[in-house]
Order: structure tokens, then C-alpha cells, then sequence
């Protein structure tokens, strides 16, 4: 986190040492709350998991609220980072069941957080606000990759497919992390194949797969096969 992208609540430092601390701090907190709610995780267990006193937890940031949205910030960053260099290493079909095993990943190991991210947005929607942007980018992303795959622009209903298959792929982990329905769960192998199936006949909904470099017909694709 840099000193220009500071949120409200996370406080400036000067020197290496300070960022160093603050940087421990969110590292120990995202390991915290991977799998707990940051209702469950005090101050005092973050700052020992980082090992550093509790006042140097308030000399970094006002309050816990602070703290947690400086962790959806980085989860951000680091899901960002992460997507993009998916775009810059495969230039055909594959692409899509990396993009939907990337998400999974992630979501799998940032339970605690999401479902404390969705809770929170119940009374304040700009707690979600940063996943939710990052969420339409990653879809911008895509549809100008499906266009260049394409060599044309696509159409509006097009794009409308794109979305709304991101929307039930977000939509559907969500789900996962917060009410574990069933009959698959996250960690489920099945869960991931049939994810990215339904994802991929959700892009495609107008019928054959237009040829891309290295695709495959979606009855066929590499998650149904598996």
C-alpha cells in the first residue's frame, strides 16, 4: 500500500520501518481472518500475530474498521495482480477456466474475509464497493481480450452475456462462502468443473463457440471433461 493510496483511517508514515510494521500487520490480518470473521480477531491478537505492540497498531490506523478496509484493499491489489498476469500468459481458450480456477482460489482461501465483506456491506455498501468495481474491470478486461479473439467489437448482447456470466460466477462464490447450500462445496474439485462449465455456457448462450485460438465447443470444454 503506498503512501498516495491511503484509505481514510490508515495513517501516513515516514519511514521504512513504520511501512514495514504496517505491512506485518495486514499480512498477519489477512492470515487471521482467511477463515474467521474480523469480529472474532482482536487488536491485540493481530498486533501479537505481527509481533508488535497494540499501539503500534493505532499509530497505523484509527480503528479496526480501518484496518479491515486496508485488508479488502489489499486482497484487491493482490486478486488484480493476479488476474492480469492470467491475460498476459495465455492468449487462447484456456484463459477462461484459469480466470474461474483464480477466483476460486482465492475466494477458498479469503472465507473469512468475503463473508465479512458481505455482511459489512449490509450496512454500508462502500465497505463491498472495491470488490465490486474490481469485479466489473476483470469483466472490461475480458470482453476487449473476446473482442481481439474475435478481430470484431462485440455486440451488446454480447457483452451482456459476458457480464451477466461474471455476475453468476461472483454471485455463485458469494453464495458458497456465505450459506454453503450444496450440493457441492468450494473445496469440492466437482465444484470447480462444473463453475467453470456453467460459466463458460452462460458466455456463450447464443450457441456454438466462435472459433478461438485453441477453443473448445462448450459441451466439450476442459471443465466437463474433467
Amino acid at each position: 500500500m503506498s503512501e498516495d493510496g491511503l484509505l481514510d483511517g490508515v495513517l501516513p508514515v515516514k519511514q521504512q520501518r513504520g511501512r514495514d510494521t504496517r505491512d506485518r500487520l495486514l499480512t498477519a490480518g489477512q492470515q487471521l481472518v482467511a477463515q474467521r470473521d474480523i469480529d472474532a480477531v482482536s487488536v491485540a491478537e493481530i498486533a501479537r500475530a505481527a509481533d508488535c505492540s497494540v499501539g503500534a497498531f493505532y499509530q497505523r490506523f484509527h480503528d479496526k474498521e480501518s484496518f479491515f478496509r486496508a485488508l479488502i484493499a489489499q486482497y484487491v491489489a493482490e486478486g488484480r495482480a493476479a488476474t492480469l498476469a492470467l491475460f498476459d500468459a495465455y492468449d487462447d481458450d484456456r484463459l477462461i477456466g484459469a480466470l474461474v480456477a483464480s477466483y476460486a482460489e482465492r475466494f477458498r482461501r479469503s472465507t473469512g474475509l468475503v463473508r465479512a465483506g458481505i455482511r459489512k456491506r449490509m450496512e454500508d455498501a462502500s465497505v463491498w464497493e472495491p470488490i465490486r468495481r474490481n469485479g466489473h474491470d476483470t469483466a472490461d478486461r475480458f470482453i476487449e481480450w473476446l473482442a481481439g479473439q474475435y478481430g470484431r467489437a462485440l455486440s451488446r448482447q454480447e457483452e451482456v452475456w459476458v457480464r451477466f456470466a461474471f455476475q453468476i460466477l461472483y454471485s455463485t462464490l458469494n453464495n458458497a462462502v456465505v450459506n454453503r447450500p450444496g450440493p457441492l462445496e468450494l473445496e469440492d474439485r466437482a465444484f470447480l468443473v462444473q463453475l467453470e462449465r456453467v460459466f463458460r455456457l452462460t458466455l456463450f448462450s447464443a450457441g456454438p463457440l466462435p472459433r478461438l485460438h485453441g477453443a473448445v465447443q462448450p459441451e466439450r470444454s476442459s471443465a466437463a471433461g474433467k
